[in-house]
C-alpha cells in the first residue's frame, strides 16, 4: 500500500522497462541505484530530482501520469500520516479499526494511534454506546501515557462524555485529571480553564455546592485570564452553586452583574446562556412572569437544537405552574423528538419527568402506558438505558398517590403494567 521513495523508483523503472544502468547518462550510476532502491542509501532532493528528470526524458513525461514530483519524494511515514488522517474523517473508521491501528503500529505511529482510539470513543458516545466509549477512550489514554504525550484534552473529553450520561463521580477524577495535566500545556490554557469550569458543573450535580464554589472562585482570582468569554461562563457556574447554597435571590445578582456589563456586548454568542439561567432562576423563585421573559428572549439566541429544545421544555414547566395545561403540553410536545434522541441522559430524565407530573396532574394513565412503550422502543435501539426505565417504572405508583381516586380497573391497569 505504501512505498519507499526506493521502492517507487523500482516500480516505476519496472513499469517502463528501464534498466539501472538507463540512468548513468544522467549522473546516477548502477551502484548508487542499486543502494537507493534497496533503502540502503537516503537520497538527497536534488539527486531525487535528477532521478525524476532522467525517468520524464526517459519515459516521454509518461512518469507525470503516475507521480508529481512531490508524490515522487514524498517519504512513506508522510504518505501513511496522510492516509491516515483521510480515514479519521472516514465514516467507515469504526469497520476499519483494527486494519488503521495496525497501521499505525507497523510505523510506530504514536500519535495515529491515540487519535484512533480517541475517534472510537467519540463514535461510541455518539452510538450510546457508553461501555465501548470508555473502553477506547481509556486506551486513548493509556497510549498516550505510554508514549509521554500530554493526554490533558483526552481526560477532559473522557470527562465530559462521563458528565453528560450521568457518571459524575468518575467524571470528577477525569476533570481533575485534565485540571492537573492541563497545566503543564504551554498554549492550551483555554483547556485548564475549560476543564475547571465542567468540573465544577460536575460537583453541582452532585450537590457538592462548596467544591463547586471553591473551584470558580479560584478561577476568578484570575479574571483576566478567563479569556474568550470564559469569564461569563465561570459566573454562571457561580450563579448555580451559590442558588443551592443562599437562594435564588441572592445567587441572582451574578446574571445580573453580567446583563449590566460590557463583556457581553464583546461576546454576544453567550447571552443566551445568561438569559436561560435567569429565567431558570425566576422559575424557581416562583416569578413565573419574569422567568418566562427571561425564556423568550434566550430562545432565539440558542444555537444549537438541543439547546432550544432545553429552554422551550422550561416555558413548558411555567405553563405547568400556572395552571396552562394544555399550552405546557404543546412545548413538552415540540421538545420530545429532540431531547429523547439526544446523547444527554440527565435532559432525557428532565423531559420524562415533567411530561409524567402532567400526565400524572391530569390523571391520564393511558398516556402513561403510550410513553412507557415508546421509551421501551428506545430501548431496543440502544437510544434509551434500560435501568433508567426500570427505575421509572418502580416509582411510577407514588405519583399517583394523593391523586383523585381511581376506579378498581384503572388501579388493576397500572398494576398489570408496571409489574410486566
Amino acid at each position: 500500500m505504501f512505498l519507499t521513495v526506493g521502492e517507487k523508483i523500482r516500480q516505476a523503472r519496472q513499469q517502463f522497462n528501464l534498466k539501472q544502468g538507463s540512468f548513468r547518462n544522467f549522473g546516477i550510476t548502477q551502484h548508487y541505484l542499486s543502494m537507493i532502491e534497496t533503502n540502503k542509501r537516503q537520497a538527497p532532493e536534488q539527486t531525487l530530482r535528477d532521478i525524476y528528470d532522467a525517468f520524464i526524458n526517459l519515459t516521454n513525461g509518461e512518469i507525470e501520469s503516475f507521480y508529481t514530483f512531490e508524490e515522487f519524494c514524498l517519504p512513506i511515514e508522510l504518505q501513511v500520516s496522510r492516509w491516515l488522517d483521510q480515514q479519521l474523517n472516514s465514516e467507515t473508521l469504526p469497520q476499519r479499526y483494527e486494519e488503521l491501528i495496525l497501521v499505525a503500529e507497523k510505523y510506530s505511529l504514536a500519535q495515529y494511534m491515540i487519535s484512533i482510539d480517541e475517534r472510537m470513543g467519540e463514535y461510541y458516545f455518539k452510538v450510546q454506546d457508553y461501555l465501548m466509549m470508555a473502553y477506547y477512550y481509556r486506551r486513548a489514554i493509556g497510549n498516550s501515557l505510554q508514549f509521554r504525550q500530554n493526554p490533558a484534552s483526552l481526560y477532559f473529553k473522557f470527562g465530559r462524555c462521563l458528565r453528560k450520561i450521568g457518571k459524575y463521580d468518575e467524571a470528577v477524577v477525569n476533570l481533575c485529571l485534565a485540571c492537573t495535566a492541563g497545566k503543564e500545556l504551554t498554549e492550551d490554557s483555554g483547556l485548564v480553564c475549560d476543564a475547571h469550569i465542567y468540573l465544577a458543573l460536575t460537583y453541582h450535580r452532585l450537590k457538592e455546592y462548596r467544591l463547586g464554589l471553591e473551584v470558580v472562585n479560584e478561577l476568578l482570582k484570575n479574571k483576566d485570564n478567563l479569556k474568550e468569554g470564559r469569564y461569563v461562563g465561570t459566573l454562571i457556574v457561580k450563579e448555580l452553586c451559590m442558588r443551592r447554597l443562599e437562594g435564588a435571590e441572592k445567587s441572582r445578582k451574578y446574571l445580573y452583574e453580567l446583563l449590566d456589563s460590557d463583556i457581553l456586548n464583546q461576546f454576544p454568542s453567550f447571552s443566551h446562556y445568561v438569559y436561560h439561567s435567569l429565567g431558570w432562576n425566576y422559575l424557581e423563585s416562583q416569578k413565573y412572569e419574569k422567568a418566562l421573559e427571561a425564556l423568550q428572549k434566550a430562545l432565539p439566541l440558542r444555537p444549537k437544537q438541543l439547546d432550544k429544545a432545553i429552554t422551550t421544555l422550561l416555558i413548558g414547566r411555567i405553563y405547568f405552574e400556572i395552571g396552562q395545561y394544555e399550552e405546557a403540553q404543546k412545548y413538552y410536545s415540540e421538545t420530545k423528538e429532540t431531547i429523547l434522541l439526544s446523547e444527554s441522559l440527565r435532559t432525557k430524565r428532565l423531559w420524562i419527568d415533567e411530561q409524567l407530573d402532567l400526565y400524572c396532574k391530569l390523571n391520564q394513565i393511558h398516556q402513561v402506558k403510550e410513553l412507557f412503550i415508546e421509551l421501551k422502543s428506545l430501548v431496543d435501539i440502544d437510544k434509551f438505558p434500560e435501568s433508567m426505565l426500570y427505575e421509572l417504572k418502580t416509582s411510577m405508583y407514588k405519583r399517583f398517590e394523593g391523586l383523585s381516586p381511581l376506579r378498581r380497573e384503572e388501579y388493576l391497569f397500572l398494576y398489570n403494567f408496571f409489574t410486566s
